[in-house]
């Protein structure tokens, strides 16, 4: 199963989905630690698909507290 299959159906970052939403969150920025081109590659695919979505909101926040993937910060 995908990344996009896994998550396609939550309602993000709320109630029961908030720890899903956190790990993918942790899960961009690692990719980003690994290869920041492929990362922003993938938040602009996941916006496309997802409008309005937090996530690309929730990981620059996350990323600007220092984390690089493992935690919430």
């Amino acid at each position: 199963m995908n990344v996009y299959e896994k998550f396609k159906n939550w309602k993000e970052g709320q109630g029961d989905d908030q720890d899903r939403h956190r790990g993918l969150v942790r899960w961009v920025i690692r990719m980003r630690v690994a290869d920041r081109d492929k990362a922003h590659v993938w938040l602009q695919g996941w916006n496309q698909k997802h409008p309005g979505s937090i996530l690309e909101n929730d990981v620059t926040d996350q990323w600007k507290k220092g984390n690089r993937g493992e935690g919430w910060k």
